[in-house]
């Protein structure tokens, strides 16, 4: 077992150099799609908020973001090949999933974002490297 000092595992909120860069280059795509005229910058208005809540506030687990990730790539497809793309759309079928995903990583032993000292009675463990995403008694 590792000493906590030594350990390469954090809770809480987090933020990087690379997470600036990435939302910065968010901002200026909305930025570029707004002038030329595209009511689309609000996919990726969307897509930034859920970065940002999965990688810097809740730290949701790889399978989770990628599953998210698909799901909303097929939900906006199903959208615009209806001919009905809008905000309202999207939102209304990616809430759900964005919702159940964040209380389900909440649940678990691995969950090491906002609040985890809180909500996690096995992060020390997690923290520790006693558990890892691999483990499948974790879930």
């Amino acid at each position: 077992m590792s000493n906590p000092k030594n350990s390469t595992s954090t809770w809480g909120f987090r933020f990087s150099k690379t997470d600036g860069i990435v939302i910065g280059m968010f901002l200026s795509a909305m930025a570029i799609l707004g002038f030329l005229g595209s009511v689309l910058w609000w996919i990726l208005a969307i897509a930034l908020v859920h970065f940002f809540l999965f990688c810097n506030v809740f730290r949701i687990s790889r399978p989770f973001e990628l599953i998210w990730a698909a799901l909303f790539v097929l939900n906006v497809g199903v959208w615009a090949w209806f001919d009905c793309l809008t905000w309202q759309h999207i939102l209304l079928c990616q809430l759900p999933v964005t919702v159940n995903f964040l209380i389900l990583e909440m649940l678990s032993p691995l969950y090491h974002g906002i609040f985890a000292n809180r909500l996690n009675r096995r992060l020390h463990d997690y923290l520790e490297g006693v558990l890892r995403p691999t483990d499948s008694s974790a879930h």
